[in-house]
């Protein structure tokens, strides 16, 4: 067989082999399609999924009821019950509003520190190494610690508790945004530079877009160890909101009480996911949904 015979049977090998793959890809896609690999589901299975989830919970809450102590797990009826009971009370609404307004006033000021530093730091090396020490000890530290050493500076109170939730919570965002920015494609920054975008349109334009999806998960995250960080301070140092609550409950051994407070703790998130965090998500995601 000639070389030139050779070369024209491994084009024709290449050729068929191309095929094949061309033809298992678009197999695959209309595969995908028709749902086989999908990941994405309908709204009704993800309801029922949550609600199986949901269900699930409480029954396993029940069971553990029915073998403890009430002294050590009150039931899923009784601790609805004491909850239905504090609503009633005045109090109640203002204990919830004071833990609120500490919580939305940490997150702010944690996220624009964390924020704009983070974008700094993605974009300056220099900033970047200042910062890794501060960023590696803030991270590293044990919660308690922090909330002992600010009950020292700032006494039992209000201050302390935004302090502390500051804190703990701008490293998280300042990592993820730094992270994400040194991501972004050198070649958007210099078609900026070449058409001289302001900076409000490099940050409109280029920043957010690029580190959208990240930064909408990061701010999930903060937000659930926003209430946990801002319970414990309360718990520690603090003379109202829902962790002073809950030392109260627990010193008078009233489980029922403890976990309404708990349960209220939950809620909360779940109320500033559904009203904070779902219109944020959709406005910075919203040209996934025009692409």
């Amino acid at each position: 067989m000639t070389a030139q015979e050779n070369m024209a049977l491994l084009a024709s090998k290449q050729s068929l082999a191309k095929r094949d793959q061309a033809a298992s890809v678009k197999v695959k896609q209309e595969e995908f399609k028709q749902g086989k690999f999908s990941t994405v589901i309908d709204n009704k299975t993800t309801l029922l999924a949550k609600g199986l989830g949901i269900t699930s919970v409480i029954l396993l809450w029940q069971l553990l009821s029915m073998e403890l102590s009430e002294l050590i797990l009150a039931s899923p009826v009784q601790t609805l019950t004491r909850l239905i009971e504090l609503c009633q009370q005045s109090d109640f609404w203002l204990v919830l509003l004071t833990s609120l307004k500490r919580l939305l006033l940490a997150l702010s000021v944690a996220s624009f520190i964390g924020f704009c530093l983070g974008i700094i730091a993605g974009r300056r090396a220099w900033l970047k190494a200042f910062l890794s020490p501060i960023r590696w000890l803030l991270m590293s530290v044990p919660p308690v610690i922090v909330v002992l050493l600010a009950m020292l500076w700032f006494g039992m109170g209000s201050s302390m508790v935004v302090f502390i939730t500051v804190l703990l919570l701008s490293p998280t965002i300042y990592v993820n945004t730094q992270k994400n920015i040194e991501q972004i494609d050198n070649q958007y920054l210099e078609l900026a530079h070449v058409y001289h975008f302001s900076l409000w349109q490099r940050f409109s334009q280029i920043y957010i877009p690029a580190i959208a999806a990240p930064l909408c998960a990061t701010l999930v995250i903060v937000c659930c160890s926003g209430v946990r960080i801002v319970v414990l301070a309360e718990v520690l140092g603090a003379h109202q909101g829902i962790g002073y609550q809950l030392a109260n409950a627990s010193s008078n051994f009233d489980t029922s009480e403890l976990y309404a407070w708990v349960l209220v703790s939950l809620l909360l998130v779940a109320i500033l996911e559904l009203v904070l965090l779902r219109p944020v998500q959709n406005y910075l995601l919203r040209w996934k949904r025009a692409s």
